[in-house]
């Protein structure tokens, strides 16, 4: 069994989180309820938050966001699924931090899938750190602050500055990041999943299998598709149907060429 903590303020949506998780995610036991921050931190008081797997959590409480009482508990040994009206830029920064969602009104497969996901990020640990790399982006405003991003790879959870890719390259339903010091990580998503969390950030995707930091590319070499030497000295392959949304990319940033 999963156990979980539920912390909702509105009565109806805590009534049908309940319920959809009995319907459709009986592997789910509800261990604890709650509605404000002070509940949050009561029921995760000292040994009690080890007797939880997952905690969905709202983000908009009666006494503040949920940050406040997230902040006060020392270590989070529980993976953490928010449950939020859609806001673009809060479900960037939730991908950011490499931590799970589910939006209002719920669906099935959503909540399917996030408590599928727990149980691997429950491995991946650095709840803590992930929700402090949340608050961060929360708060930022604008997608174009966002200065690192939580990539969940195979060994655990990485933070990584966002001017440290040089490139990403998708390997089936694995994506593998390549850092300007060297180092590759590997993270268990596909490409396209990064590819619309990036793309507002100078990042673009040039092939089916790859997508670039602009901040590294050095020379594109013209041709059907043509070539990008990057600064690491790596070249890739431009596929034909991506050298115009490149060109394009590369007008906005660097005007005319």
């Amino acid at each position: 069994m999963t156990r979980a903590l539920l912390i909702e303020d509105e009565p109806e949506g805590l009534a049908n989180l309940t319920n959809m998780l009995h319907k459709y995610c009986p592997e789910v036991e509800i261990v604890a309820t709650g509605g404000s921050n002070a509940d949050l931190l009561r029921l995760t008081e000292g040994e009690r938050s080890k007797q939880y797997d997952v905690a969905f959590l709202d983000i908009n409480l009666p006494d503040g966001l949920v940050f406040r009482g997230l902040e006060k508990i020392h270590d989070i040994p529980f993976d953490i699924v928010f449950v939020t009206a859609y806001d673009e830029y809060a479900l960037t920064a939730f991908d950011f931090a490499a931590i799970d969602y589910v939006l209002k009104p719920i669906e099935a497969d959503d909540l399917r899938r996030a408590v599928g996901r727990s149980r691997i990020n429950r491995f991946n640990g650095n709840t803590k750190a992930r929700v402090e790399l949340l608050q961060q982006n929360y708060a930022a405003n604008s997608p174009t602050a966002l200065e690192k991003i939580g990539v969940a790879g195979l060994d655990g959870v990485h933070f990584v500055r966002l001017d440290e890719i040089v490139r990403l390259e998708a390997e089936d339903n694995y994506t593998h990041f390549i850092l300007s010091n060297g180092q590759r990580i590997t993270a268990s998503k596909t490409i396209k999943a990064y590819e619309d969390t990036l793309k507002s950030l100078k990042f673009v995707r040039v092939h089916k299998r790859h997508i670039v930091n602009m901040r590294f590319m050095k020379t594109y070499i013209k041709g059907e598709g043509g070539f990008l030497k990057l600064e690491n000295g790596e070249t890739i392959e431009v596929s034909r149907r991506k050298k115009a949304p490149l060109l394009e990319a590369m007008r906005q940033i660097y005007g005319e060429i």
